[in-house]
C-alpha cells in the first residue's frame, strides 16, 4: 500500500516539472523608455575641509533631457542611503541648467546653459565657525547669482548622494572620491 502513494507522487512531481517548463511566461520586451537611473552614496567627513574651503566639480555631457545631482546631507537612520528628508543641500545639472537647493534656507536657483560638456566648479569659502562665507561657482563664467548662505555647508555632514538619471547616452559610470578640499565626480 505505501508503494502505490510513493509511485503516484513521483509521478504528480514529474508532471508538474514537466508542465512548469512548458508553461513558463515569456521574456518581457525591452522597455521603450531610454530613461535610466544609476546612484552611490559617499561617506565623507565634511568636517576636514581643508584650507576652510570646500569644492565640488561636476563634468558631464549635458543635454536639456538628463540630470546629474549631488545630495548632501547627515544619515540620520545610519543606513548607508542618504534619503531626501535628510538632504541638506542638492547640486547639479538638470534638464538645460545648472541648479542648487537649500532645503534648509528654503534657497534655490537654476541657470538655463546650452547643451554639451559641460564643468561646474564650485567653492565654498568657510570661516571658522566652518559656516559658508563666500561662494565661487563657474562653468566658463560665473553661474550662480546667489551670495553664500551658511547653510549652504554644514561640517557635521557624513553623507553626500550622487545621482544620474534621464535619456539618451546611458551612464557607463559614475565616480565619486574625497579630494582635498572637496569631491571630484565624473559622469561619462
Amino acid at each position: 500500500m505505501t508503494r502505490v502513494p510513493i509511485v503516484l507522487l513521483l509521478a504528480t512531481a514529474a508532471l508538474m516539472a514537466r508542465a512548469g517548463t512548458r508553461f513558463a511566461p515569456p521574456m518581457l520586451p525591452p522597455s521603450v523608455w531610454a530613461d535610466t537611473e544609476v546612484s552611490t552614496n559617499l561617506v565623507f567627513d565634511a568636517g576636514v575641509a581643508e584650507d576652510n574651503t570646500f569644492r565640488l566639480t561636476i563634468e558631464l555631457d549635458a543635454t536639456s533631457g538628463n540630470c546629474v545631482q549631488v545630495a548632501f546631507g547627515v544619515d540620520i537612520d545610519r543606513n548607508g542611503d542618504l534619503s531626501l528628508e535628510e538632504a541638506d543641500f542638492i547640486l547639479g545639472w538638470s534638464h538645460g541648467g545648472w541648479f542648487f537647493s537649500d532645503r534648509r534656507a528654503e534657497a534655490s536657483e537654476w541657470v538655463a546653459r546650452s547643451a554639451g560638456r559641460r564643468t561646474l566648479d564650485w567653492r565654498l569659502g568657510l570661516d571658522g565657525a566652518r559656516n559658508a562665507r563666500s561662494l565661487e561657482a563657474s562653468d566658463g563664467g560665473r553661474v550662480f547669482s546667489a551670495a553664500a548662505l551658511p547653510s549652504f555647508f554644514s561640517g557635521g555632514w557624513n553623507l553626500a548622494k550622487v545621482t544620474a538619471r534621464g535619456s539618451g547616452e546611458a551612464v557607463e559610470s559614475i565616480v565619486g572620491k574625497t579630494a582635498p578640499g572637496g569631491f571630484a565626480v565624473r559622469v561619462r
